[in-house]
C-alpha cells in the first residue's frame, strides 16, 4: 500500500547567476513498510526532493513550481503551516545531512528532544526526559545521561549525527526521511543504526534512504530509485538495479563500485563532467557523458519505458519486454 506518492515534482531555485530546476518532472512512491534507496552524484537533486516533501525549501530563493506530494491520499503542498507542523516530526521525521546547522547551538541536548515530543506526544516533562535519554543509549552515545546537558558544540560531528538519528527516530514516525545518515559515524555505530532503522521498518515504518553508497543500498534497501542532474533516469527492484541494469548511467555506478577479487583492475570512473544546473544540455541531460548516445539523445528527452514490475528506464536504448 503506497504511503507516500510524489507526482511530477519541479523544484526552482532563483540566483544571482539565473534560474535553475534542481529537480525536474519526479515522480516515484514509498510504501509502508518499505525501504526505499535515492542515489546519485553530488548536486543530482536528491536532498533538494527530501526537502520539498517536508515543505523545507528555503523561500523567496526556492519554490516548488508544480506536482503533488500525497502522504495517506492527503497533498502536503496544500496543507498550511500550522498543519504541516503537526505532520513533522511526528508523521514524518527526517535525518538532516549536516546535524551541526538543523541542531540550535543555544539550546542543551536535552531542552531539544524533550521539547520535540512535549510538542507531539502527551507526556509529562520527566517521561519525555527518559524517553530521549534512551533513545540517545539506542543510537550508541555513552554517557547519555551526561550528553543530556551538553551543547551542540560539545559534541564531535558523529555525536552531533547520532543525536539527529536519535530525534528523527524517537516519535516513531510513519516515514523517514534519511539523508546520508551515517556519512559521520564510524563502521561499528554505522552497523548500529541500521539495526535500529530495520527494526522501525517491521513495526510500521517506512523509510527513504539517500545514499552515495551502493553497498549501503544493496544492504538496506527493497528498491532504488536513480537520479541524474535533476531527473530520475532509472528505477527498479534491488535485485533489478543490481543485476540488470538498463540505463547507462546505472550501469557506470556499478561499474565504479571496488571489488575484492585480486584482478578487479582499477576501477571504472564515469567520463565526463555532470552539466551545470544553469545550462542543462537539450534532449538527454546525460548524453555528453554516455557511451551510447546517437542523435536523437540531442534532440528529444526521452519518456519512461515500463520493463515490467516495477522496473522502468528513462533511455532510447531501451526496449519493452514483449
Amino acid at each position: 500500500m503506497k504511503l507516500l506518492e510524489v507526482k511530477n515534482i519541479t523544484v526552482k531555485f532563483e540566483t544571482d547567476e539565473g534560474v535553475f530546476k534542481a529537480v525536474d518532472d519526479v515522480s516515484f512512491n514509498v510504501n509502508k513498510n518499505e525501504i526505499v534507496g535515492l542515489v546519485g552524484e553530488s548536486g543530482c537533486g536528491k536532498s533538494v526532493t527530501a526537502l520539498s516533501i517536508l515543505r523545507l525549501i528555503p523561500l523567496p530563493s526556492g519554490r516548488i513550481e508544480k506536482g503533488e506530494i500525497l502522504f495517506n491520499g492527503k497533498d502536503l503542498l496544500k496543507f498550511d503551516a500550522e498543519k504541516m507542523r503537526k505532520i513533522r516530526g511526528k508523521k514524518i521525521s527526517m535525518i538532516f545531512q549536516e546535524p551541526a546547522s538543523a541542531l540550535s547551538p543555544l539550546h542543551r541536548i536535552g531542552q531539544q528532544m524533550v521539547e520535540t515530543i512535549l510538542l507531539h506526544k502527551s507526556k509529562t516533562n520527566k517521561e519525555a526526559w527518559n524517553i530521549a535519554e534512551n533513545w540517545l543509549k539506542r543510537v550508541g552515545i555513552p554517557d547519555a545521561g551526561e550528553r543530556m546537558f551538553a551543547y551542540p558544540y560539545q559534541l564531535s560531528g558523529g555525536m552531533q549525527q547520532r543525536v539527529m538519528i536519535a530525534m528523527a527516530l524517537m516519535l516513531e514516525p510513519d516515514f523517514v526521511i534519511a539523508d546520508e545518515p551515517t556519512t559521520a559515524l564510524d563502521v561499528t555505530i554505522q552497523a548500529q543504526v541500521f539495526e535500529l532503522i530495520r527494526e522501525m521498518r517491521k513495526s510500521h515504518t517506512a523509510i527513504l534512504l539517500i545514499t552515495h553508497d551502493m553497498g549501503v543500498i544493496w544492504e538496506m534497501c527493497d528498491r532504488v530509485i536513480v537520479m541524474y542532474a535533476s531527473r530520475i533516469v532509472e528505477e527498479g527492484s534491488k535485485s533489478d538495479i543490481f543485476s540488470k541494469p538498463v540505463h547507462p548511467y546505472t550501469i557506470g555506478l556499478l561499474k565504479s563500485i571496488p571489488k575484492l577479487s585480486g584482478n578487479a583492475g582499477r576501477l571504472k570512473a564515469i567520463p565526463g563532467y555532470v552539466p551545470s544546473p544553469y545550462n542543462y544540455p537539450s534532449g538527454c541531460y546525460f548524453r555528453d557523458r554516455c557511451p551510447d548516445a546517437f542523435d536523437k539523445c540531442k534532440n528529444e528527452k526521452p519518456e519512461f519505458v515500463d520493463l515490467g514490475q516495477g522496473h522502468r528506464a528513462a533511455c532510447f536504448r531501451v526496449r519493452k519486454n514483449e
